[in-house]
Order: C-alpha cells, then sequence, then structure tokens
C-alpha cells in the first residue's frame, strides 16, 4: 500500500519517491517541466511528495484524492489543477479545506459552478477557458454528483486540463 487515509509516510510510498529521485538524477530530465498527476491513492502519492519536496513538481493534476489539509498548506504556491466530484465523501470537503486554507494565506484559487461530467468537448473547452481565464495559480473544480470512482473516468478525458499541465513551466 503506498498511502492510507491516515495520512502516513509508507515503505511503498518511500520507494515511488526514492525511484523518482533516481530516474531525474540518472536520466536527462528538463526539471523545469516535471509534472505530477495521479488520482485517489496515486493523488495522495503526488501530494504527500509534493508536500516532502516543494519545488520537485512544476505542475500537478490532482483527481480524487486529498491529504492531510495542514501539510498541504505548503502547497500554496504551486501551480495545482484539482478536480473531485461532489459525492466525494473525502476528496470533496477535504479539497474544500486545503483550497479555503491557501486562500486565507492569501493564495488566489479559481473556481467555477459545478461541471456537469457528461459536457461534450467543446463544453468542457469553454469550462477549462473559464478556468484558466482567472489566472490562478490553482483551479479547483468539481463534478456535480458523481463519486470517488467516477472522478477519473472522466477527468483525464478532458484534454484542456492537460494542456494547461504540459503548458506549465517552472520560472527561471
Amino acid at each position: 500500500m503506498m498511502t492510507t487515509d491516515k495520512n502516513e509516510w509508507t515503505p511503498g510510498l518511500t520507494l515511488v519517491d526514492n525511484l523518482l529521485h533516481h530516474v531525474i538524477a540518472t536520466y536527462p530530465i528538463d526539471k523545469n517541466r516535471i509534472y505530477g498527476s495521479g488520482q485517489s491513492q496515486g493523488g495522495m502519492a503526488n501530494i504527500a511528495i509534493s508536500d516532502k519536496h516543494p519545488d520537485l513538481f512544476t505542475a500537478q493534476f490532482l483527481v480524487a484524492c486529498q491529504w492531510n489539509t495542514e501539510e498541504m498548506k505548503v502547497l500554496k504556491d504551486k501551480k495545482l489543477w484539482i478536480l473531485v466530484s461532489e459525492g466525494d465523501d473525502k476528496a470533496y470537503p477535504g479539497m474544500n479545506t486545503a483550497t479555503k486554507n491557501w486562500a486565507d494565506l492569501g493564495t488566489k484559487i479559481a473556481t467555477s459552478p459545478m461541471w456537469d461530467s457528461h459536457s461534450t468537448p467543446e463544453q468542457f473547452n469553454a469550462l477549462v477557458k473559464a478556468t484558466v481565464d482567472q489566472k490562478a495559480p490553482i483551479n479547483y473544480t468539481v463534478f456535480k454528483d458523481g463519486n470517488h470512482m467516477y472522478t477519473w473516468s472522466v477527468a483525464y478525458n478532458i484534454e484542456g486540463i492537460r494542456d494547461w499541465l504540459f503548458s506549465q513551466t517552472k520560472e527561471k
């Protein structure tokens, strides 16, 4: 098990962290373009690694996940796109708290009315554009209804979010 709902650093998470850093040290990786993404436990692992190494990821796409919201405060200056479903009884309230914490710390958070997960690609493009146009480092979007398992079946098909993620670079 890589992560648990207890927000503990596990041996599995240590292995992933060590592998990630080994690959970065061994291969010609553009350190200005290291992206993180994960769903559920993968998202939790992404947050945990980013908490431990806040300068590692250029940007992250976090789907249906949560972590200790106090520890997540270190991410206040990160480029994040967070997508959860309203019916996710852990990720939705967890990310509501995280985004409130970041806003309280002075971070601008782009939000929008809840998204319809049955939107067409054109509708998703308009939703993404409206979010990006807010020019915030953290984008927080929520699918109306849905549940934990449902979120990622749609999230990774939204081309505009992928385009946003891969267009991010670190300031030099």
